[in-house]
């Protein structure tokens, strides 16, 4: 027969209530036994702890009544009978225990019948373990899903709603977006419309205007200082209508001819446009005493023939509103970020700021006749070149201080500083 073992001897020396005694002392979960009527019997070191006592002894001969709400005491009651009757045990049930103090503890705790050595039952045993952290974490985790849950419903509510406005709204700019069409087609058609009545008419108005102006001068010619005083003022007022209608005509077609005959950009030397005007302006440069200072201009993407006509139209006017100085205009260019902004520079009368915005409308003119003759076309005309080439146009200036007229031309794709 094989000799018994050191560990083996030592616990054969050791009791079953010694055993019994350390096995209570020292389980970390608590442990207990019951009679027949659910009174203790015995407990362990830790529920005596749990249920605040010294000695594990002074829980003899008490209920679960002396120690929670009645609530919980009555359904450990029943479960405790219910095993005493049919001999069932109970595994792994997790229950909450209200104590009297009103704290909540949360266990999972098994029980079972206690017998004797004939298997009577006797009682019942059980052993719990605290799982109220586990349990408190599983309360807040699920009263986190139903909080995400109400979130995302809400939150699909809300998109749902943004999705159907979003569809909403895409159907009033499809249909915005037709009309806007439809309007687009229908200004396009009227303006084809205009131009074409606007080219016709000038040309239409111009012969019986020429046959107009051709006696009008014939009689000043042989009338004036023939006839009275009254007479000769007549005349004068005919010539004079005849003249500003021609120029107005003129000055009409010019306008009309920019959408006619529509925009061929090509590389334009802007160097060479400025000179084309102030050839152009040669007369009125003479008769005025201008003097015009060009630095060198770029190259350019632009119809060289509408920028040449921006130039005469721009100095030109420097030179007409030159005040009583003789005119000092100076042409210039630089680089600023994608555009080529020129600068026309005078010395002439100025603008006052109120008026910068008006001076490009068609027909809007800041002085009379008699003071300076013009049609208030010119820089009408220079606002449709400069937009149709992609740029815009503006003015500096100060009553009395002269006046800088600037406007941009997109410079080509890829180009650098020149």
């Amino acid at each position: 027969m094989k000799p018994a073992t050191k560990s083996e001897t030592c616990v054969r020396a050791t009791t079953d209530q010694q055993l019994l005694d350390a096995f209570l002392d020292h389980i970390p979960d608590c442990v207990y036994f019951k009679d027949c009527d659910s009174r203790f019997v015995r407990i362990s070191r830790t529920l005596a702890d749990r249920f605040g006592l010294t000695d594990p002894a002074d829980a003899v001969d008490k209920t679960d009544f002396n120690m929670f709400s009645a609530e919980h005491a009555q359904q450990a009651f029943a479960d405790e009978q219910h095993i005493i009757r049919t001999g069932q045990p109970i595994v792994g049930k997790e229950e909450r225990e209200t104590w009297l103090d009103g704290r909540d503890t949360w266990v999972s705790t098994t029980k079972v019948p206690l017998r004797n050595h004939s298997g009577d039952i006797i009682g019942t045993m059980g052993i719990s373990r605290d799982i109220t952290a586990r349990r408190l974490a599983e309360l807040e985790l699920e009263q986190y899903k139903t909080h995400l849950e109400e979130l995302v419903a809400a939150r699909t509510s809300e998109l749902t709603g943004a999705k159907e406005q979003l569809e909403q709204d895409i159907a009033a700019r499809r249909v915005a977006e037709q009309q806007l069409a439809r309007k687009a087609q229908e200004l396009d058609r009227s303006n084809r419309d205009l131009e074409k009545f606007a080219h016709v008419a000038s040309h239409d108005l111009q012969e019986p205007l020429r046959m107009v102006a051709s006696y009008t001068q014939l009689l000043a010619r042989r009338y004036t200082g023939k006839l009275d005083a009254e007479a000769d003022e007549f005349i004068g007022f005919a010539v004079d209508g005849a003249n500003r209608m021609k120029q107005l005509i003129r000055d009409l077609l010019s306008y009309s001819r920019l959408s006619a005959n529509g925009l061929s950009l090509t590389s334009a030397d802007s160097g060479a446009a400025c000179n084309a005007a102030i050839t152009n302006l040669h007369e009125a440069i003479v008769d005025s005493g201008a003097v015009v200072e060009t630095e060198s201009l770029p190259i350019v993407l632009a119809d060289a023939s509408q920028l040449a006509q921006l130039f005469q139209n721009l100095i030109g006017n420097a030179i007409k509103y030159h005040g009583d100085r003789a005119p000092q205009i100076r042409v210039a260019a630089h680089l600023e970020a994608n555009d080529w902004v020129f600068t026309v520079t005078d010395n002439g009368i100025g603008i006052e700021s109120q008026y910068f915005e008006r001076i490009f409308e068609m027909f809007q003119r800041l002085h009379t006749r008699k003071q300076h003759p013009g049609t208030g076309i010119g820089l009408a005309i220079c606002r449709n070149i400069v937009e149709r080439h992609g740029g815009k146009i503006w003015v500096e200036s100060q009553a009395g201080q002269g006046s800088k007229f600037l406007f941009t031309v997109p410079k080509k794709k890829g180009e650098g500083d020149q």
